[in-house]
């Protein structure tokens, strides 16, 4: 069992305070946002506080998605420790203040089989908030889902293309037909700047994500020395959403730390959410 690392932190410890947070952001995002059939969705993963919000209109719009039957939400988050290895898949269930999801065992041994580079390592998700902080809202929506955490320590352009295509590859296998698929991709924007500067360096990688351009955007995060954390598990989901016949990305919501608390955009953390459909 992975227990929770940063319940009490980034959102509350305790169960009840928990339930009526998320459940709380998501009736605000329902009002938002409509629900739509889709391959992917981009969130956020900071304290609930300054990011629950934009998350949640992500899981809202894919909602009607989220609550098929036999659904495993392939979760790709970003590694913030240095532990464990570069592409590393949890076989553990993972438990949250209200309750536990269990890890779909046999597509997680697929993705493990189509390349050397991915493996089973526990290590890497110790201590990592970046997966943990999707899963109140995944488990509110549908408790049933299960999931396969991806902690990616490597997020070049050609590790995001291997593993997107090994993902997209193994959910085609005939063994996982019956399977209804969701890519969640965890990454906050721009880090540290004023509100206005991270509008503007943002700005172009927003772009490239509408696009569905997972090369543009890892180009231009690192021509710009862009301080998208999780720029690689968005390109994961932009390049397998194409494999699987996406046309567009939609941005739903933008914002950062400082609008979404107290008003102080002098240094702030910028949040975006989108659906991939």
């Amino acid at each position: 069992m992975r227990f929770p690392a940063v319940a009490g932190q980034f959102y509350p410890g305790a169960a009840p305070a928990l339930q009526r947070m998320v459940d709380e952001f998501l009736a605000k995002a329902r009002k938002e946002v409509k629900p739509r059939s889709c391959l992917s969705i981009i969130c956020p993963h900071a304290g609930y506080v300054y990011s629950g919000f934009t998350a949640a209109c992500s899981f809202a719009a894919a909602e009607s998605q989220l609550k098929k039957p036999n659904t495993t939400a392939i979760i790709l988050g970003p590694n913030h420790t240095g532990l464990g290895n570069p592409i590393a898949i949890s076989f553990d269930d993972w438990k949250t203040p209200i309750g536990s999801t269990s890890t779909d065992l046999p597509l997680a041994g697929a993705i493990i089989k189509s390349n050397p580079a991915i493996t089973k390592n526990e290590a890497a998700h110790i201590g990592e908030h970046s997966i943990e902080v999707q899963l109140p809202f995944l488990q509110t929506i549908n408790p049933q889902a299960k999931i396969v955490a991806i902690c990616m320590g490597w997020q070049d352009e050609g590790t995001c293309e291997m593993l997107a295509k090994s993902i997209f590859d193994a959910v085609s296998q005939p063994a996982f037909a019956g399977r209804n698929i969701l890519l969640i991709a965890s990454s906050d924007f721009t880090h540290y700047e004023s509100g206005e500067r991270a509008r503007q360096l943002d700005a172009q990688a927003l772009e490239f994500i509408k696009a569905l351009e997972a090369g543009e955007l890892e180009r231009e995060v690192e021509a710009s020395s862009l301080s998208i954390c999780g720029h690689g598990p968005i390109a994961v989901a932009l390049q397998y959403s194409k494999l699987a016949g996406a046309k567009s990305a939609s941005l739903l919501r933008y914002t950062n730390s400082g609008k979404e608390t107290d008003g102080d955009e002098r240094q702030v953390v910028a949040y975006a959410s989108f659906v991939i459909v």
